[in-house]
């Protein structure tokens, strides 16, 4: 993977509510490979201490499924939410917040939870929700807030609303919001998640993601699950290609050449190695995570 990113496979982020039988179904016989149990975010606040007690019994139904198990928070609720996940339950917490003071106090709820736990500090993991304008005016000081942050997503749908702009349209209406972010989580060696605007179908605007460096989205729905896994994983020629730019590049090499021509007419020089090396990096994590859901649940261990 890119140079200073943490491995991390998480193409399809599907959230669901504790409260959602049928979402929980749905979710365990999914293919996502990461699972978030929401408390907050799409669930009301009258709701949120039936959504904590439906909590243990939810992660239970999900912990076959193979995904890995995040727990959406927020820093207000953090302590509460993380006591009614069982010990071991989850690898991170995923949150919507607007100031780097926020992120911290999660990162200090976390720390505290792993040491109640006798948890090696800093083994769960952040990814951070950007929801606000006022969270992507901060975008730089949050992608650098903790060492846990391992992503920085998008919430379009919560964003466009905050924004009073319509959802659909031809015209991309986050492009400057999703490009700052890119540049920040780049920056600071974190993963991106958000799903790119051009495309006819969800496959089409993840491969346009995937390509412009995202790694992944979140989805709402268990039938956007495999759209997402299919875009956010390199095509088959796209891994041919990268291969035969690093064999041809490594015979320029050899040879004493700066550049050489391969086989398609494009020039493989040190300039776009690091592009194929990327390629072949995200190739190998995707496969090594298909690998894992395919091992029986006892022997899964994370990918973190």
């Amino acid at each position: 993977m890119e140079a200073g990113t943490r491995v991390l496979v998480r193409r399809s982020l599907l959230v669901v509510s504790p409260l959602d039988d049928r979402g929980l179904t749905d979710a365990a016989n999914s293919v996502a490979d990461a699972i978030v149990v929401d408390l907050t975010s799409r669930v009301p606040k009258p709701q949120r201490d039936d959504a904590r007690r439906a909590t243990p019994s939810a992660v239970e139904r999900l912990s076959g499924s193979g995904a890995e198990l995040l727990l959406w928070t927020d820093p207000k609720g953090v302590s509460a939410d993380l006591a009614a996940c069982g010990f071991e339950a989850i690898t991170g917490v995923v949150a919507a917040v607007d100031t780097p003071e926020e992120a911290n106090s999660i990162d200090e709820a976390l720390a505290t939870w792993e040491s109640a736990n006798n948890i090696p500090n800093g083994t769960l993991t952040m990814e951070l929700v950007l929801a606000s304008a006022k969270a992507v005016g901060n975008v730089d000081q949050l992608a650098a807030a903790s060492r846990r942050i391992a992503a920085m997503a998008l919430d379009d749908e919560t964003l466009l609303c905050e924004m009073g702009v319509a959802s659909s349209g031809p015209s991309d209406r986050l492009l400057y919001q999703r490009g700052k972010m890119v540049m920040s989580a780049r920056s600071a060696g974190i993963q991106v998640h958000a799903l790119g605007h051009i495309g006819d179908s969800l496959v089409d605007r993840a491969v346009a993601a995937r390509q412009a460096g995202l790694r992944g989205a979140l989805c709402f729905n268990s039938i956007e699950v495999l759209a997402l896994n299919t875009g956010f994983s390199p095509l088959i020629e796209e891994i041919e290609a990268a291969r035969q730019v690093l064999e041809v590049m490594q015979e320029a090499v050899d040879g004493g050449r700066g550049a050489v021509a391969v086989s398609s007419g494009q020039m493989a020089d040190l300039a776009n190695v690091r592009g194929a090396q990327a390629i072949i990096a995200w190739s190998e994590a995707v496969e090594a995570r298909e690998s894992l859901r395919r091992q029986p649940a006892s022997s899964q261990i994370s990918l973190e």
